[in-house]
């Protein structure tokens, strides 16, 4: 499996989860972040960029700004 291939069924796992317990998905420069560590040929802004997308495509709340608890969701 490729790099994107992961990487897309990372964000779909998150955005599974996110769906689940929506007050916990907040913060997608964290999560970016998080995935940046095994995603690193792919920058922290693209990965938030495709992780911003992943929300709005199913209406969940997000928050932009950097820190908070968005780390749950990898744990």
């Amino acid at each position: 499996m490729t790099e994107n291939a992961d990487l897309q069924l990372e964000v779909e796992a998150l955005a599974v989860a996110a769906e689940a317990e929506p007050e916990t998905t907040v913060d997608l420069r964290s999560l970016a972040v998080q995935l940046w560590a095994n995603f690193d040929e792919i920058s922290v802004e693209e990965l938030q960029d495709i992780l911003r997308q992943a929300w709005r495509i199913r209406g969940l709340p997000f928050n932009d700004n950097a820190g908070g608890d968005g780390a749950m969701l990898l744990s």
